[in-house]
């Protein structure tokens, strides 16, 4: 069979469906005019090797997810648009129920919520501290648009050595600017997941309210229908639509020992996915580049709230696709979970370039990503080993100057320190070190 051009490549596949995503974005997938679109993580081919749009498959067998999640949640057969209609007030009568029952649970949903996501994520007791808070945020101050760097003042005459280290650094930026769109992905793919976590509590939620349960499911299920059916939010952003529809918040507080992850959600399940995404923001910050002005500009380049929705949208399955490469027991017991979170600690360390490269690898799941994969969860658990035998017998390795150095300013730096609280938590941070993160 003869390869296809990729503009050639089948368009979404709804299955058997009635059903249809917003005519706007799906034409945004087919032209690749979106964050993610064409980026340079996406296989270029599909298994069978022909060329393929990657962002139309893995829309594709999103929508099709969360289309079906709405079915068994609600009961209704097809979804088209009238039907659509009448979800929506079944939507606003659950919400308004899931608040009047939870207004008098807070306390115990919100302490839930952290043991939840403290148990499923592996935290170690002492790493991490949580005030989390059912209540709907204040969403003033996120950042709508991709902020602009202020153009130098070019000199008078050409200094060709001041434009290729120009050019240098800008290429650099291009890559490390890929690397966050994927990072971010793979954090609101995972949070979004967490959506769903409730059903691993539902013994308990029902002691609370027999309701509960199946109230988020129709709440949550609908409310990810609507990132797909109802026209792209990004022209909404302007007019505050988007934040409007926000019902959740988190951000890190590195000033407190240990760090602190606050999370506001309007609901218990939006409070845990934003507990889950604060986690996922803290191991991910090794991921940026260990130069602060580089990383600043990323962050403010990528870390948009048009980006964040089609984030929401393609992520869950970017992020199906990272487990993927995991061995299939790694989800069972608190020491692989550790393994786990060790590898995507790792993983986002990586140097752009190579982490670009690795991740285009598995998400293609070739056996080269694989292999690679496998390699470096090896190299953690021998690591691992290493360490808990020393914790054990209390020897160490021998070291040529055990005498502690103290870094001068210049040599700090995000990558060294956040890479130190990983391995042994704030406490092992010098003064000058907490310094540094504090006056960021």
């Amino acid at each position: 069979m003869a390869k296809k051009k990729l503009n050639e490549a089948p368009p979404i596949d709804y299955g058997d469906g009635r059903e249809r995503m917003s005519p706007d974005i799906e034409g945004k997938l087919k032209s690749q005019e979106h964050p993610l679109g064409g980026h340079q993580a996406f296989p270029d081919v599909d298994k069978d090797g022909i060329p393929d749009n990657f962002e139309e498959l893995i829309a594709s067998q999103r929508f099709q997810d969360v289309v079906q999640k709405v079915k068994d949640a609600t009961g209704v057969e097809n979804i088209d648009p009238q039907t659509f209609m009448s979800l929506q007030p079944m939507l606003m009568q659950a919400a308004q129920r899931i608040l009047q029952i939870e207004s008098q649970n807070k306390e115990v949903l919100e302490n839930l919520a952290v043991e939840l996501v403290v148990g499923e994520m592996g935290i170690p007791e002492g790493d991490l501290q949580f005030d989390a808070k059912l209540e709907k945020p204040n969403m003033s101050g996120m950042q709508q648009k991709p902020k602009e760097k202020k153009k130098k003042k070019e000199p008078e005459f050409p200094n060709f050595e001041m434009e290729d280290e120009a050019a240098k650094r800008l290429q650099k930026l291009d890559l490390e600017k890929q690397k966050r769109r994927f990072i971010n992905s793979l954090i609101q793919g995972s949070a979004k997941k967490a959506h769903y976590m409730y059903h691993l509590v539902n013994e308990r939620l029902n002691d609370i309210n027999p309701d509960l349960v199946g109230l988020y499911s129709i709440v949550m299920s609908v409310n990810d229908l609507m990132y797909w059916v109802m026209p792209d939010m990004e022209g909404m952003i302007g007019g505050g639509g988007a934040e409007q529809a926000m019902a959740g918040k988190e951000e890190l507080d590195l000033k407190t020992d240990p760090p602190t992850i606050k999370a506001k959600g309007l609901m218990f399940p939006i409070l845990v996915h934003e507990l889950y995404k604060g986690v996922m923001e803290y191991v991910s910050a090794h991921g940026l580049p260990s130069d602060p002005d580089m990383a600043q500009e990323v962050i403010g380049m990528e870390d948009t709230l048009p980006a964040e929705v089609w984030d929401l949208r393609l992520g869950p399955v970017i992020w199906e696709k990272f487990l993927e490469v995991y061995p299939d027991d790694f989800f069972d017991s608190d020491e692989q979970k550790r393994i786990k979170n060790y590898f995507y600690f790792k993983f986002v360390s990586l140097e752009a370039e190579q982490f670009l490269s690795l991740a285009k690898e598995i998400l293609s799941g070739s056996q080269k990503g694989k292999d690679q994969v496998k390699k470096m969860i090896d190299e953690i658990v021998n690591q691992l080993k290493q360490e808990d035998y020393e914790d054990a017998s209390g020897e160490t390795t021998p070291q040529i100057d055990n005498t502690p150095q103290t870094p001068s300013v210049e040599e700090l730096d995000m990558d060294t320190i956040l890479d130190k609280i990983n391995k042994s938590g704030m406490d092992s941070l010098t003064k000058a070190e907490k310094d540094f993160l504090y006056n960021l």
